[in-house]
């Protein structure tokens, strides 16, 4: 007998939609069954019908647990996976923060698994590793260790060399060169956080002079321009050592470019992108409490943002994330100009159903491009793929039934269950929203409330990583 068995709906791949019934046991999908070809009995019968059965959500980053600085503080991993959970997020990736001299990559990654493991995480995760400011060069020595237990993304910055709010992170292009050459050596890959800090100091400065300093002017402070110039060399680091570049919340139009020509080049290089950032512009930072707005790299233009969404639809783009880094209201407005605002934005339950409302619904997006860059390819990115990111045979049962045209508008306060006291979604309306959560063939949530139990987090070790 089966466990649960999900009838009448619309079964979604990256290949293929189909009317297919979905058989669960174990925790695992046992069968996809054709409508009425097999006389089956389970133990729970959800119908489906009218709705789309999709991969559980996998958001490739996300910051839990993490104090970068006194005002910068996330939330806890047990409260953002709960608010995954009710977006139809069932796997996230979270970062292991080795910090410069102060400790070491394996000693990250071990404490990082251990805080989590200490919490009741109710849905999966995954780890990248951070290496950050002028780490000891012999600690590309403990990437191999790394990759054997499971971490297999290394992620650097190429700027926030010091500022009050955010401080110590960057790293220089020699050493971000020594963890591609070593990297690539395990099938691991990197992860850059792409500004250059020269051209960003130079305009900081620049505002100073003008008195035109002003946190709402920080998207002059960090232009395009800035995003490009770190990208290229970074694009041209992957090129000479054969390691798979992934770059982070790509937000404009000439970084897009680049990464467009690289891998039709046929380079290893993948780019992510991030659903505030879709929709959010730098004349949301002149509204009153603006620095809600603010994430790095800052808001673009409308020119910027729409080439965004046509390399969601064409393919050119290969993931889309949240970079969920919650801290209270107090904190997030504190930082008044263009050198010292935080970032951080409170975005994982909502990106689901936004990123279906504005592009599935609104921009004709097909639907196996939203499961593509939702589940399959951070799956596949991150080496995960197969037990994560598809409904298939012998895959974990992580899955979210979609109602396509169901209306949703996100509350604060009612309905968004991050530990955070605001969020720039509140009073969004969605059409199309995810009704039902369920990890390993469990349901956690069932059309907006929580019926699971609590805590069925575990750590998903990741393989080789696989290239999209």
């Amino acid at each position: 007998m089966l466990d649960t068995l999900i009838k009448g709906g619309s079964v979604v791949t990256e290949q293929q939609v189909r009317n297919l019934d979905v058989a669960i046991r174990d925790g695992k999908v046992a069968a996809l069954i054709e409508p009425g070809s097999l006389d089956v009995e389970a133990k729970s019968v959800i119908d489906a019908t009218g709705l789309y059965v999709l991969p559980g959500g996998i958001d490739a980053h996300v910051h839990f647990d993490l104090a970068i600085s006194e005002v910068m503080r996330a939330q806890s991993a047990e409260a953002g996976a709960r608010a995954a959970a009710y977006g139809g997020t069932t796997t996230y990736i979270d970062f292991a923060f080795q910090r410069g001299t102060q400790i070491g990559l394996t000693q990250a990654i071990e404490e990082k698994i251990q805080q989590t493991r200490a919490q009741p995480v109710s849905i999966d995760f995954a780890l990248h590793a951070i290496l950050s400011g002028d780490f000891p060069l012999g600690l590309t020595g403990e990437i191999k260790e790394a990759v054997s237990g499971g971490v297999v993304s290394f992620k650097m910055f190429t700027t926030f060399r010091g500022s009050q709010t955010i401080g110590g992170l960057y790293t220089d292009d020699g050493r971000i060169y020594s963890v591609m050459s070593e990297a690539v050596k395990h099938s691991a890959g990197v992860m850059v956080h792409c500004e250059d800090d020269c051209i960003i100091d130079y305009n900081v400065r620049r505002l100073y002079a003008e008195g035109r300093q002003q946190f709402w002017n920080i998207a002059e402070a960090r232009p395009a321009l800035a995003e490009e110039a770190a990208a290229n060399r970074m694009i041209l680091l992957s090129r000479r050592t054969g390691c798979p570049l992934y770059v982070v919340h790509v937000s404009a139009k000439d970084t897009l470019e680049r990464i467009r020509e690289a891998r039709e080049k046929g380079l290893l290089v993948s780019g992510e992108v991030l659903h505030p950032q879709l929709l959010f512009t730098p004349e949301d930072y002149r509204k009153p409490q603006g620095q809600r707005y603010m994430n790095y790299p800052a808001n673009k233009s409308d020119a910027d943002r729409k080439a965004l969404w046509d390399g969601c639809l064409d393919g050119s783009l290969q993931t889309m994330a949240s970079d969920d880094y919650t801290i209270p209201l107090e904190n997030k407005l504190t930082g008044d100009t263009v050198d010292n605002c935080t970032g951080g934005t409170n975005s994982v339950e909502t990106r689901m159903a936004v990123f279906w409302s504005e592009g599935v619904v609104k921009r004709n997006m097909d639907v196996r491009r939203f499961v593509t860059m939702t589940a399959a390819n951070p799956a596949r990115l991150f080496g995960i793929y197969g037990k994560k990111g598809v409904i298939a045979p012998g895959a974990d049962a992580d899955i979210v039934i979609m109602n396509p045209n169901g209306n949703h508008t996100f509350r604060q306060g009612q309905n968004l269950h991050s530990d955070c006291d605001y969020s720039n979604w509140d009073g969004w309306e969605t059409t199309g929203f995810p009704v039902v959560t369920m990890l390993r063939g469990m349901v956690l949530v069932d059309h907006g409330k929580w019926v699971g139990p609590e805590g069925l987090g575990q750590f998903v070790a990741g393989g080789v990583p696989e290239l999209c």
